[in-house]
């Protein structure tokens, strides 16, 4: 039985590449706009509308009236530009039933239309709001790279809380993507068209945080000399992050106490009635805050004003199935930096071994100086183990990770007949040998620092112990 796959575009491209997608038996009929349902086709099995427009008012108003059309009949696919996750989200909330990104992937379009022909109609919950594992290791989701469970969740939690005005606490260790969370809730927002004003309270002067806070009037301190804005007024109808809340001085917590509570600023010096302002507060922090208003260096009032909404990103070590795609990516961007022969090639198996066993305590951000630093002194070659810092060799010591301590093979207990003491010693080190040559993929130089012996040390043990064969 023949149907048709309605469109609404403008564009001849779009057409051109759903036309590919489609099975022989859906016919495509293609309107710039929506139009009557008199003028519809009668034989629809989904529709289509392009939501690529900067300005959605259009797009929005066709996928209000096709909804109402549709009912339960047929699904209605957005199509939305690729990093404009702000549109799917809207897309999604005016009554599109899925959405695809443009320019269209042969694959994902068919997997979509083979929904929609299936019958699939309901497809807006929340884990469908997310870009395919693909889509999520090419091109991120709002700065961040993986598709890794723990991050997904971070993801769903963003689109859920980025429509609220409510403040959000994020959590997490140094280097972890907390401004990246911060400016997602920003872009995904009601208020993605007004400032984003950062604030870093750790790395401003004390004295100095509160007149860049809230800024100051002429006259109002020596070397006032005109009335200066302060970064929470400029940020009037959108978003300011303060990262490092941790790091702010008692007195001062009061003041952000008090915009939060009351929606007021009074700059330095100001004699009248309060500025009120229209901001959202997200903040950021890796300090423990519950320990520090046990100490009382943290207001315990402020801390619940902050805290409505918790978001907790993890650590690179929680999610190491991540680290591969993410090490592909910061090479790829640093590649487009190259001329074409100074290119690296790749990242050898081996060497992604290693990155994914290492406890990377400086989470993403150290990731991406390591494959940076490979990728300058390897140019038109392949990134090789030996190319990495060698703190990435070193066994790990405590829980931080999943990369232990070199164990050894066997536990001995001394039988009442006695043994062999230079026996029992040789199989421990041949038993630890092949061991080490077994985690790192055979290199010797790795297996020679994990055991902490010179590399010539371990050639003539090897070649002793009769494990050539083991050592490639």
């Amino acid at each position: 039985m023949s149907s048709s796959c309605l469109l609404l575009t403008e564009s001849e491209k779009l057409s051109a590449d759903l036309a590919k997608a489609l099975p022989a038996e859906v016919a495509l009929s293609i309107f710039p706009q929506f139009v009557p349902e008199a003028s519809l086709p009668h034989d629809i099995a989904f529709a289509m509308v392009d939501c690529r427009e900067e300005g959605d008012a259009s797009w929005r108003s066709s996928l209000l009236a096709l909804k109402e059309v549709a009912l339960e009949s047929f699904p209605v696919i957005a199509i939305c530009r690729r990093e404009a996750l702000a549109a799917v989200r809207r897309a999604l909330q005016s009554g599109a039933d899925n959405y695809l990104f443009a320019p269209l992937r042969k694959v994902e379009a068919s997997r979509v239309i083979e929904q929609c022909l299936s019958g699939a109609h309901s497809l807006s919950d929340a884990g469908s709001a997310l870009p395919t594992d693909e889509i999520l290791f090419e091109e991120g989701f709002c700065g961040f790279i993986g598709a890794s469970d723990p991050m997904k969740e971070v993801y769903r939690q963003l689109l859920k809380v980025a429509p609220a005005d409510s403040s959000v606490l994020i959590r997490g260790e140094s280097g972890t993507g907390k401004e990246l969370a911060a400016r997602a809730l920003h872009t995904l927002g009601r208020r993605c068209r007004n400032p984003f004003v950062p604030v870093n309270c750790g790395a401003i002067p004390h004295d100095l945080l509160e007149s860049e806070l809230f800024g100051y009037v002429k006259g109002a301190f020596t070397g006032a000399h005109g009335d200066r804005m302060g970064r929470v007024e400029m940020a009037h109808g959108g978003t300011v992050f303060l990262d490092e809340i941790g790091d702010m001085e008692p007195l001062l917590q009061v003041k952000i106490l008090r915009l939060l509570q009351e929606k007021t600023i009074e700059p330095l010096g100001w004699r009248k009635e309060p500025k009120k302002v229209d901001v959202r507060i997200v903040s950021a922090t890796n300090r423990d805050l519950e320990k520090d208003i046990v100490n009382e260096r943290f207001r315990e009032d402020l801390y619940y004003r902050l805290n409505v909404v918790p978001i907790t990103l993890p650590p690179l070590r929680a999610r190491r199935e991540d680290i591969g795609g993410l090490a592909e990516f910061f090479l790829r961007r640093f590649n487009a930096a190259f001329e074409a022969d100074e290119q690296v090639f790749g990242i050898t198996p081996e060497t992604l071994w290693l990155l994914e066993n290492y406890h990377w305590p400086g989470n993403v951000r150290e990731l991406e100086n390591v494959i940076e630093r490979a990728a300058v002194m390897k140019p038109g070659a392949w990134i090789m183990p030996l190319d990495l810092p060698e703190k990435i060799f070193q066994p790990e010591t405590g829980d931080s990770g999943s990369g232990e301590a070199l164990e050894t093979a066997a536990t001995v207990t001394l039988p009442a007949a006695g043994l062999s003491l230079k026996s029992e010693v040789t199989r421990l080190e041949k038993e630890l040998i092949a061991e080490a040559l077994k985690r790192t993929h055979g290199v010797k130089e790795q297996a020679a620092r994990l055991l902490q012996i010179n590399r010539t040390t371990l050639i003539e043990k090897i070649r002793r112990n009769q494990l050539e064969e083991e050592a490639p």
